[in-house]
């Protein structure tokens, strides 16, 4: 798709329709369900759906299902994106209608947050008291992109991504990527701290980290940000992040080490010797380790890279 002329000429006449062109425009904003877009545009479901279905077949916008729902994005296409922005830049500032779609939107997006700031508070206690042991964020960030300069990260996956934390890091960085979560729940904070970060080429799934429904060497990039602790296998989280890496591609670890002075570290430490063993045997090289130092736990960033083609 959009290697041709036609390409670009079906594209600009499935948007050039009023509700279409509304549509794509919400959609170029970030993941929207069919029922959201509904209440948006205050049109039915059937000539919504319908109106979808032909800028879908057009290339312009693409889908997904999450369990009952589907979910519909801009095509993650730089061709497609290219064409859109290019087309919303010259928008007027002052138009009536796009304005009540953007209030609406912003409505949305507000309940979004709302739900997704009452969840984390009340079921995550546990996994939020981590954060004392983060230290500075800003260093982190830092670290982070330090660790994966010098080359292209390409297509990211950010696997159990949680708040999303790393995808907000990582993905500026990213050609597109993908955060998954095995929660329902976790999936909807995620999503919504990308709308909230403007990061409209990141999208977040609902998928097991230990089988997940991505082909064998699909992506440039895989992140795993403080998840060997909760992992009840991280030997098999490993090898399953290995598969979908591509030949040559990363693997940025994130745990949290013993810091050398701790007399009694906290039990979510992982020992740095075990994290490199589960690395090589899963294939992976290791090629840069840096560790943010702290008073009872160190952050340990470990860059790997997948040498051997393992299916």
């Amino acid at each position: 798709m959009w290697t041709f002329y036609d390409d670009y000429i079906d594209a600009l006449k499935a948007i050039a329709e009023p509700t279409r062109f509304r549509l794509t425009r919400l959609c170029a904003q970030g993941e929207l369900t069919v029922s959201e877009l509904m209440r948006i545009v205050g049109q039915s479901q059937p000539r919504v759906s319908r109106h979808l279905k032909l800028l879908q077949d057009a290339g312009v916008l693409e889908s997904f299902r999450e369990q009952h729902w589907v979910f519909y994005r801009v095509t993650q296409n730089a061709h497609c994106q290219q064409l859109i922005s290019g087309l919303l830049e010259q928008l007027p500032m002052d138009d009536d209608l796009m304005e009540l779609d953007q209030a609406r939107l912003n409505e949305l997006r507000d309940a979004r947050a709302k739900l997704s700031e009452e969840f984390v508070e009340t079921e995550v206690p546990d996994w939020l008291r981590l954060h004392e042991y983060h230290g500075d964020e800003l260093r982190f960030s830092d670290a982070v992109k330090k660790a994966l300069a010098g080359r292209d990260v390409g297509h990211l996956l950010d696997i159990a991504t949680g708040t999303g934390r790393m995808l907000k890091i990582a993905g500026p960085l990213a050609d597109s990527g993908v955060g998954i979560d095995l929660s329902k729940k976790m999936v909807m904070v995620a999503r919504n701290a990308l709308a909230e970060a403007d990061l409209p080429h990141l999208t977040v799934r609902q998928e097991d980290m230990y089988q997940m429904r991505f082909p064998a060497r699909h992506f440039d990039t895989v992140t795993i940000d403080q998840v060997l602790y909760f992992a009840s296998n991280p030997d098999a989280l490993i090898k399953e992040a290995t598969r979908v890496l591509k030949p040559n591609g990363r693997l940025l670890l994130v745990a949290f080490t013993e810091a050398v002075q701790a007399k009694t570290p906290p039990s979510v430490s992982i020992a740095i010797s075990d994290i490199q063993h589960w690395l090589e045997e899963a294939g992976l090289t290791i090629t840069a380790t840096n560790v943010l130092p702290g008073d009872v736990l160190d952050i340990s960033l470990l860059v790997s890279e997948k040498t051997k083609d393992h299916p």
